[in-house]
């Protein structure tokens, strides 16, 4: 007999998955136009630079605090409120393209980044809450796309607005960014399933647990509920592994364009796109594999191809060998980031899935903060090719330590002897 598979699909779902789309296309809309646009203000790149400092620090700062009051009062309240901040900076900005105060906009760029980190930590939670837990890695994965289609297409899309470099041409990018804003916070607004599932709120431990559609009493009862700083200790083991992988995957996020360049491949367009294209293609498929078979199939050849292909990086000779080698890069991505999200909210009792989310981002966060200016001074002291070498040691390094203290194999002997 072939067993039902229990639907995925659901208003709430593709809601979160728009919410978080919108936001996203913003984020990736700042990232690829704020740092010219505030050089061009003050004249000063330093200034420029603190811009993304500030942003990402705030982030850092909001997503623990994010995740515990999620957990207490709810994903959706939180998650609209952080849409709203994120609009409101945008507009923020349209008004400094006059005032061109720098700490003005140190501030409004610190409010969005406590806004971003609000919205995405509630919406991984979101996720968590409204798929069911037999497809919960798949899920996961197909909700990341937001964030594939957001980096092949937001750039693009900014740098064509801004094109002409004026006042009024950045005035109009961050009008449309209001509104992509805005139109998260109505998509936030419509999800219902918290007020749907009030009724089988269960009380534990001082807060309410909102229990996924295809969860019992039991499996929150299950669930370990010792904490540290509000995180359960379940996800410790995982955050570190990927705060190492965020760290080698910090010489593509940030060094492949300046890479490409000191090589004389030109515009790294293809690579992103090529990239872009090996992440959809592991996002569709392996999802289903570590729901059915676990994490550890799936993850460690994910982080071994990661590694070779980051070791294989600084030998590549042309854009156009090193866009064919973004496409297992893009696999190996997709194969890892969503299966550890997943990880983190199955090895945490429902109660707990706000600060899982925000434990998982908080990784990124913490991994990029570090990553960049460690490998930025690789390059400075040897050169560009060495950042890569360092990455793939990192990589190899988060596959040790996954397999010695976070692999499914490890974690299911500990509760074991427990």
């Amino acid at each position: 007999m072939i067993e039902k598979r229990e639907r995925l699909i659901s208003k709430d779902y593709l809601l979160v998955i728009l919410s978080a789309t919108g936001t996203c296309f913003v984020n990736y809309f700042f990232f690829s136009t704020l740092t010219p646009y505030v050089t061009m203000l003050t004249g000063s790149a330093l200034r420029a630079g603190l811009m993304t400092t500030v942003y990402s620090l705030a982030a850092l700062a909001a997503r623990p605090v994010t995740g515990i009051l999620a957990d207490k009062s709810g994903r959706v309240k939180l998650l609209t409120m952080g849409a709203v901040l994120c609009a409101l900076t945008c507009a923020g900005f349209s008004v400094f393209t006059v005032f061109s105060l720098m700490l003005m906009m140190l501030i409004i760029r610190g409010l969005n980044g406590i806004g971003f980190g609000m919205h995405s930590t509630c919406a991984g939670a979101v996720v968590a809450d409204v798929v069911p837990k037999s497809r919960l890695t798949e899920g996961i994965g197909y909700f990341g796309l937001y964030s594939t289609v957001g980096q092949m297409i937001a750039p693009s899309i900014a740098l064509a607005i801004v094109a002409g470099g004026t006042v009024g041409e950045y005035r109009i990018m961050f009008l449309l960014s209001m509104v992509l804003c805005v139109f998260s916070a109505v998509c936030s607004c419509g999800l219902t399933y918290e007020r749907k599932r009030r009724k089988n709120a269960q009380s534990y431990d001082g807060g309410e647990v909102i229990l996924n559609e295809t969860e019992s009493e039991n499996d929150v009862e299950e669930q370990p509920v010792k904490t540290l700083l509000g995180f359960e200790y379940a996800v410790f083991a995982p955050v570190a592994v990927l705060i190492l992988m965020f760290l080698a995957q910090t010489s593509i996020m940030s060094y492949i364009t300046v890479f490409a360049q000191w090589r004389g491949f030109g515009n790294v367009g293809l690579y992103f796109a090529f990239s872009a294209i090996g992440t959809l293609l592991s996002r569709l498929f392996f999802g289903r594999i570590a729901d059915s078979r676990g994490a550890d199939i799936v993850i460690i050849p994910g982080i071994i191809i990661f590694a070779i292909c980051l070791a294989i990086m600084p030998s590549v000779g042309s854009m156009l060998q090193l866009a064919l080698l973004a496409l297992p890069c893009g696999i190996a991505q997709g194969m890892v980031l969503p299966t550890f999200n997943s990880m983190l909210f199955k090895r945490c009792s429902p109660l707990h899935r706000g600060t899982a989310s925000g434990a998982y981002y908080a990784a990124i966060d913490v991994g990029f903060a570090i990553g960049a200016p460690i490998l930025g001074a690789v390059a400075d002291v040897l050169d560009y090719r060495y950042i890569y070498w360092v990455s793939a040691v990192l990589a190899a390094l988060a596959l040790l330590l996954y397999v010695l203290i976070a692999s499914d194999k490890r974690y299911n002997k500990t509760r074991t002897q427990v």
